[in-house]
C-alpha cells in the first residue's frame, strides 16, 4: 500500500492507473483536528479546490523527482535476480514536460531532480511513466501512475508516494514513485509574461533569459 509521506494529509494519496485518488481540506479553511476529518463528507475537500482552481487561469508545478521504491527488474541475471536501468517521463496533454536522468542497475533509484513547469489545465493528470533503459533496443515499460492535480492544496509543498502500474499486469506490485510537489497559482499577468518570454526564446539568434 503506498501512503503519503506527510502527516498533515487527509488521507492517503495513491496514484494509480488510471486514476488516483485523494482528499484534504483546501489551505485557506481551518483544518479540523483529525478526530473530525472522518465526520466530513468524502468529496467536499475536493470539490471545494476544483472551485477555487477554477479562479486562476495559469499555475506553476514543481516537481521534486526524489526516487523510486522496489522497481521490478527487467534485465533478469538469473530466474530469481535482476536489476534495471530505470528513468522517468512526465507528460501533460502528449507534452513532454521533463525527462529524468538515467540511473543505472538500482531498483530503488535516487533521482534528486527538480523542475518547474508551467500548467494551464490543472483538470488534466500529470502522466508518469518509468521505463528501463536498454543500449540500442526500446525502453522497457515499467509501470505508470498519474498525478491528479485537483488534488493539491494550492501553494502548499506536498510529499506523496505514487504506486506504479502495468495495464497489462494489473495484479503485479511495480513499485513506487516518491515525489515532492508545490501547485502555485500565478495571475493573467504572470501567464502573458511567460509566453513572451517563451515565444522570444523560440525566435532564432535569441538567448534564452537568465
Amino acid at each position: 500500500m503506498c501512503y503519503p509521506l506527510s502527516t498533515e494529509s487527509v488521507t492517503r494519496q495513491v496514484s494509480t492507473d488510471p486514476a488516483p485518488s485523494t482528499s484534504g481540506t483546501p489551505a485557506h479553511y481551518p483544518r479540523p483536528p483529525p478526530t473530525e476529518l472522518l465526520q466530513l463528507e468524502p468529496d467536499e475537500g475536493q470539490r471545494l479546490r476544483e472551485q477555487q482552481l477554477r479562479t486562476f487561469s495559469f499555475f506553476q508545478l514543481r516537481v521534486h523527482l526524489k526516487r523510486g521504491q522496489n522497481l521490478v527488474a527487467m534485465d533478469k541475471n538469473g530466474l530469481l535476480s535482476g536489476t534495471s536501468d530505470p528513468y522517468v517521463k512526465f507528460k501533460a496533454g502528449g507534452r513532454l514536460l521533463h525527462k529524468s536522468r538515467i540511473v543505472y542497475r538500482d531498483l530503488n533509484p535516487v533521482w534528486d531532480e527538480c523542475f518547474t513547469v508551467p500548467i494551464e489545465d490543472p483538470f488534466q493528470p500529470v502522466q508518469i511513466k518509468v521505463f528501463d533503459y536498454d543500449w540500442g533496443l526500446q525502453d522497457d515499460f515499467m509501470g505508470s501512475c498519474h498525478l491528479d492535480l485537483t488534488a493539491l492544496e494550492l501553494g502548499r509543498t506536498q510529499d506523496l508516494v505514487l504506486c506504479l502500474r502495468d495495464p497489462g499486469k494489473p495484479t503485479q506490485d511495480m513499485g513506487e514513485i516518491v515525489l515532492n510537489v508545490t501547485l502555485w497559482p500565478k495571475s493573467q499577468e504572470d501567464k502573458e509574461q511567460h509566453f513572451t518570454l517563451a515565444a522570444s526564446a523560440a525566435l532564432p539568434g535569441s538567448m534564452a533569459p537568465w
